[in-house]
């Protein structure tokens, strides 16, 4: 009774409300009347206090449990693993598996404890009902030794690797989560990634609709930091941004402990959706309560872009760090030096100039970011052979007796972070002629970059769209048609570099309309792929294929169209005070090969004026020439970026 009343004084002469103050008195008496009930009695009024609290329908519970919500309006966890739950049924009944964790953590088992098995469970709810002072003894061993990993982490930070176009499952960008240590040993940290366990014989097809179509268990993985920047910045030469987040140390506590709960539960792991970054963000729901950011976001899919958004809304972030990838590093380097310094790096690097002639043309701090430059160089070759080791030793050697600090010499490396960049859908309202009709047309594209949007906090020459659509409606015709579905192209043009030839290439499947002749028009199944090198002169991107395509339509000759040919083109940005736009043309020369007989010749040009930051307008002229006739359109868009 003492306790109470202190308590109860305590709340008074802070001022508190007369209805907090009636709820603490009334938690510390039903606390003081279970420690003299029997543990059945007690469970059974914990339970109906959970009732009364309605905990079993609290968001920060359905975050544990990692409820969502179905199409049909219904609850159901997303972990695939009876091990998950103690409640018959507990995968679509929260207040049931509540109860039986309840039951759970007052029971008296020797091995597979419930308070060792959910130890993030049970610290929500002993928050909430306060019973931990009741329950038998326990001993966690396996929890208690896993964590000691952690038990240091004073920061956590998010990582996000840019895109990578040559693994399909990276190609839209990844997220981590780093434990930082107090001694800034980033290295050493561990870093937390979720992704699909995959066999690595499966074809990139057959990994591409099994990651689709949820065909991978997914899960979480565990590994040093150093290991993480060896995969994803010098092996697939990627940038890195990392995120320091604003969570406190019982935050964090609480993710390590409902990391514990969910490592070797089984996730199916869906590209769209429930990927690395929305698993991510379930569990930063599970650290921070009424956050949520997995619940009201993102119902239909989650691309890693958006998710650093998501984060960055709702002001976890505090800082932000660019890591750039090698090539990138050696591009800036280069650029900052200048064209003569930048080829004397790179003739170093190769063994064809001498070191001891640069004192002869440049001054001290040039001679250091030179030489900084060739080791550079030669680090973005893997295996080096006994003449280059021996010569990037002789470019340290060099670079450490020049009477210069890092410092005075360091490079600056500068990029638009990712989160900053337009959004990854996309409307587009059109109107425009085909052969002198006049035709408007809308369009959505859910993912989520292509050439002649804004490159900004993009791979220049990257472009990525999935599941784009567009219906056109002609005035002559009244009719709306679908003009076409892009289910997915990717295109990377990569610029050759002195120091990396990088093979450019384009890869689509869609569904579109096709002119049969100059007054009928078929619905046809395209397919193509086009590889090639390119060329950076200045700000213009040119690059040069060879492209294959097949035609698949029951109106062509033998049902389709086979052929094989260039395809040509540039790529140029504006961007000053006054104008920003990207422009890019584009021409193609294909032969036919089987199937239909006529040649193809297309001219393509595109532009597009930035407005705002994700409103734009586009106009597009489109040349068709075939043997026997030709067509021509031009199209004027409105976009939106959301």
């Amino acid at each position: 009774m003492q306790v109470i009343l202190q308590n109860y004084w305590g709340c008074v002469n802070k001022n508190l409300p007369l209805l907090r103050i009636i709820l603490l008195f009334t938690s510390v008496f039903m606390s003081t009347s279970l420690s003299g009930m029997t543990e059945t009695g007690a469970v059974d009024a914990l339970i109906e206090r959970a009732r009364e609290m309605q905990l079993g329908d609290k968001p920060a519970w359905l975050n544990l449990l990692h409820y969502k919500s179905t199409l049909l309006g219904s609850r159901e966890s997303q972990a695939d693993d009876n091990g998950f739950f103690l409640a018959e049924g507990g995968s679509y009944n929260a207040r049931a598996e509540l109860e039986a964790d309840l039951r759970g953590f007052f029971s008296r088992k020797k091995t597979a404890h419930p308070r060792c098995l959910f130890p993030a469970r049970f610290h929500w709810l002993d928050a909430q009902l306060n019973f931990k002072d009741l329950l038998p003894p326990v001993d966690c061993v396996k929890f208690n030794n896993w964590k000691e990993k952690f038990k240091n982490v004073e920061q956590l930070t998010l990582l996000f690797p840019s895109m990578h176009l040559e693994n399909p499952s990276s190609m839209f960008g990844h997220t981590f989560i780093r434990f930082d240590r107090p001694d800034n040993n980033h290295l050493l940290s561990y870093t937390l990634s979720y992704a699909a366990s995959y066999d690595e014989s499966d074809h990139v097809l057959v990994y591409s609709w099994k990651g689709i179509s949820g065909g991978y268990p997914g899960k979480f993985f565990l590994q040093a930091y150093f290991e993480t920047l060896q995969e994803y910045s010098d092996i697939e030469q990627r940038d890195i941004w990392e995120y320091k987040l604003n969570f406190s140390k019982q935050e964090i506590k609480q993710l390590i402990r409902h990391l514990w709960e969910v490592k070797g539960v089984h996730f199916e792991y869906y590209f769209f959706r429930e990927n690395c970054s929305f698993r991510l963000l379930a569990l930063l729901d599970v650290a921070r309560e009424n956050i949520n950011m997995s619940i009201d976001a993102h119902p239909l899919y989650a691309i890693p872009v958006d998710t650093v958004r998501d984060v960055e809304q709702v002001g976890f972030i505090t800082e932000r760090n660019y890591r750039p990838a090698t090539h990138n590093k050696i591009s800036q380097m280069s650029k900052q030096l200048g064209e003569q310094a930048g080829q004397i790096a790179i003739s170093i690097s190769n063994n064809e100039y001498s070191i001891q002639e640069l004192s002869e043309n440049f001054s001290i701090k040039q001679q250091a970011k030179i030489l900084q430059l060739a080791d550079e160089l030669l680090n973005q070759k893997k295996n080096l052979s006994t003449g280059e080791a021996a010569l990037q030793f002789e470019i340290l050697s060099a670079r450490s007796h020049l009477p210069v600090t890092q410092e005075e010499v360091e490079f600056s490396f500068n990029a638009t972070p990712p989160e900053q960049s337009h959004k990854s859908a996309r409307w587009q309202f059109s109107t425009g002629e085909h052969e002198q009709q006049r035709f408007y047309e809308t369009g959505l594209r859910p993912a989520f970059h292509d050439l002649l949007d804004v490159s900004k906090g993009f791979v220049d020459g990257a472009s990525i769209s999935v599941l784009e659509t567009q219906l056109r409606w002609y005035k002559q015709e009244d009719r709306l048609k679908l003009e076409s579905l892009n289910f997915f192209s990717l295109q990377s043009i990569v610029p050759v570099k002195p120091w990396a030839a990088a093979v450019s290439r384009k890869i689509s499947f869609k569904l579109k309309q096709r002119d049969l002749n100059v007054a009928e028009q078929i619905t046809e199944f395209e397919t193509q792929f086009s590889m090639g090198y390119a060329t950076e002169i200045k700000s213009i991107l040119m690059y040069a294929m060879v492209r294959g395509q097949l035609e698949y339509a029951t109106e062509l000759i033998d049902n389709h169209g086979l052929y094989l040919g260039a395809d040509m083109g540039s790529l140029w940005q504006l961007d000053n005070n006054v104008i920003s736009a990207q422009t890019e043309i584009n021409y193609q020369l294909l032969q036919a090969i089987s199937g239909e007989q006529d040649d193809v010749e297309k001219l393509r040009i595109g532009i597009q004026f930035n407005i705002l930051k994700d409103h734009a307008l586009r106009f597009e002229y489109e040349m068709i020439e075939y043997d026997q006739f030709e067509v021509e359109e031009g199209k004027l868009s409105y976009l939106i970026y959301f």
